[in-house]
């Protein structure tokens, strides 16, 4: 059954310009009576993806997808066709009149309408209610004046079902919020899915809130390590029917078309780093949240950038930004697609950066420097591995060569491996030979494992019990997945390929891990996750009674893992700056190995 009759439809249709519309997502150039760009559907350099603005329809070369603007908005948004007619009515201005109803309609608009509302009473929470005082301080300090704030539509969740309460008092179905995961069902009683944290909402193209980025206040955070809980500083909301963790991100309906303006898009950590730069006059700014990037953020941005834009990855300079910044540059090499990176100076954020001194053209000039001294993929990951290439000894050489071919054996296209690898011979002064025999000596990636299909069955690596168990936890219990992201802090690069890529499709895609990128045709992989999946937790062995402890067990097994492993990165940047007599990187090097022996304790 339609929704709406033909003529709306039609209506619809002739309202879009289907090259502006694609052009959202793919820079397009016109070629006589045609436009042509690279296809937003697969990567490619050379552009094979047509636009025939004369009958409204598109058509790749490449990998063939074909359709209107409504085939291509279903794929894009993830959308069934009569959404797809409400979507673009709404970008054409277009009010619809529903004729028809087969019962699934409105579930969007009423998800909707609940995240509105949800929006608008957490931004009046923090506007006047006296239990947000502190969250105003808060802001305040952050140097985030009310017009940003506003324009964002920051807010105050309470918690203590005060959200719940308001939904009931206005008569909306409480359903509604459970399912856009802003309350949750604890023993049959609705409660509120944030509580006592900043809101910063999320949206939609069109800056419609879909989801939100919840912060706990400071003094929180430290009473709650004080007391030894382990809390995130940021939680957000899970996938629901409107928000997809892995394919969004924070601010892009403003930051679309400063990105045309710009020419560039910088991407940052959270969302007070972007709003402090829009507010310093820095509109081209986003924020991946909850998660590090994934190949579908980088797959998004890179088309919306193109091939003429800057896309930056701009991350803090402390432990945890240099390790995401690695993990972005990986990220964006197997997705073919060409990024910056550059991190702050002096563990700022940029918020901090932005702020410092009295002078706004001072902060603004100092930013600007930052992203002018951003590296390509390539040359961030060899300075961060090999900051003095002509000091290291052959085992050390051996080392960073291992690991620049493990991220680049995943670039997809072989000409931008080779120019990859004649970029880092050059950096490492060797010669770029060697360096191709070493990767053809590596296992092949999955992206071309037609070529070597052997490499597609090799077993793969044992895991001990901590890890199979968190995978198996994670596996059959969804509900515990946002826990393990946003509060625990698990990360895929805590388990060996492939596993790696399927605690990553876990906690960052709705998708089923067995059919993730460097997972599918690997099947001794795929055999051990349909187990798993059918496989009760309490008839494993040990079985498992309470998986959210045994989730808490792991996790606090791998972080402590990665301490260890920091430790020894330490002690040994430790010796080398003692080789070198550098007091500066001594002592900064030794605060942090005494903050870490403390984190540890004793043994």
């Amino acid at each position: 059954m339609a929704f709406y009759g033909e003529d709306q439809v039609r209506r619809v249709r002739q309202a879009i310009d289907i090259v502006q519309l694609i052009s959202d997502y793919t820079p397009l150039r016109k070629a006589g009576a045609h436009y042509t760009g690279c296809c937003p559907f697969h990567q490619e350099r050379t552009p094979s993806f047509y636009v025939y603005p004369d009958d409204g329809h598109y058509h790749c070369f490449g990998c063939q997808v074909h359709g209107d603007a409504f085939d291509f908005v279903k794929e894009k948004e993830r959308l069934e066709f009569t959404e797809a007619i409400e979507w673009l009515a709404k970008r054409a201005g277009i009010v619809l009149v529903r004729q028809q109803d087969d019962g699934k309609h409105g579930q969007r608009q009423s998800l909707n309408r609940a995240v509105e509302f949800a929006c608008a009473f957490y931004q009046r929470q923090l506007r006047d209610s006296p239990g947000a005082a502190e969250a105003r301080a808060y802001l305040q300090r952050r140097r985030l004046g009310q017009t940003v704030v506003e324009r964002f539509r920051v807010g105050w969740a309470p918690g203590s079902g005060q959200l719940a309460a308001e939904a009931r008092r206005s008569g909306i179905d409480l359903d509604l919020f459970r399912q856009a995961d802003l309350l949750v069902d604890r023993d049959g009683r609705m409660a509120d899915r944030f509580w006592e944290r900043i809101t910063f909402p999320i949206c939609d193209r069109f800056g419609a809130p879909i989801a939100f980025s919840a912060r706990l206040l400071p003094a929180a955070e430290q009473a709650a390590k004080a007391a030894g809980r382990g809390v995130g500083k940021y939680i957000n909301n899970t996938d629901t029917p409107l928000y997809h963790k892995g394919a969004t991100v924070f601010n892009l309906h403003h930051a679309r078309s400063a990105v045309r303006d710009r020419g560039r898009l910088i991407v940052m950590e959270g969302p007070t780093d972007v709003m402090a730069a829009d507010q310093a006059g820095f509109p081209e700014c986003v924020a991946v949240l909850g998660t590090a990037l994934t190949s579908e953020h980088a797959r998004q941005l890179g088309n919306l950038v193109g091939a003429d834009g800057k896309l930056i990855v701009l991350l803090d300079g402390d432990r945890a930004g240099v390790a995401n910044s690695v993990k972005a540059a990986r990220t964006c090499l197997a997705a073919g697609v060409t990024v910056r990176i550059s991190l702050l100076p002096d563990e700022l954020d940029p918020a901090e950066l932005l702020a410092e001194g009295t002078d706004p053209a001072a902060a603004k000039a100092t930013f600007e420097g930052v992203l002018a001294s951003a590296r390509s993929e390539i040359q961030h990951l060899l300075h961060l591995s090999a900051p003095r290439p002509h000091q290291l000894d052959p085992r050390t050489l051996v080392t960073v060569i291992d690991e620049l071919i493990d991220a680049v054996r995943a670039v997809p296209d072989s000409d931008l491996r080779s120019l990859h690898l004649r970029d880092a011979a050059g950096y490492l002064g060797i010669a770029q030979d060697r360096l191709e025999r070493r990767l053809h000596q590596a296992p092949a990636p999955a992206e071309v494992k037609n070529d070597h299909p052997a490499s597609a069955d090799a077993p793969p690596p044992t895991l001990d019990p901590q890890r199979e168990a968190l995978l198996h936890i994670l596996i059959r219990e969804p509900g515990l997945r946002s826990l393990a992201a946003d509060e625990l802090a698990v990360e895929p690069s805590d388990l060996p390929a492939p596993w790696d890529a399927v605690l990553a499709a876990l906690l960052f895609t709705a998708a089923d891990p067995a059919q993730a990128d460097g997972v599918a045709g690997k099947s001794a992989v795929v055999r051990t996750i349909q187990q798993w999946q059918v496989t009760p937790l309490d008839r494993r062995v040990p079985a498992v009674g309470d998986p959210e402890a045994r989730l808490r067990e792991s996790a606090a097994s791998l972080a402590r893992g990665r301490d260890e492993r920091e430790l020894a990165r330490l002690r040994q940047a430790i010796s080398d700056a003692e080789k070198l007599r550098d007091n500066a990187a001594i002592r900064r090097l030794g605060q942090d190995l005494k903050v870490l022996r403390a984190r540890l304790g004793p043994g």
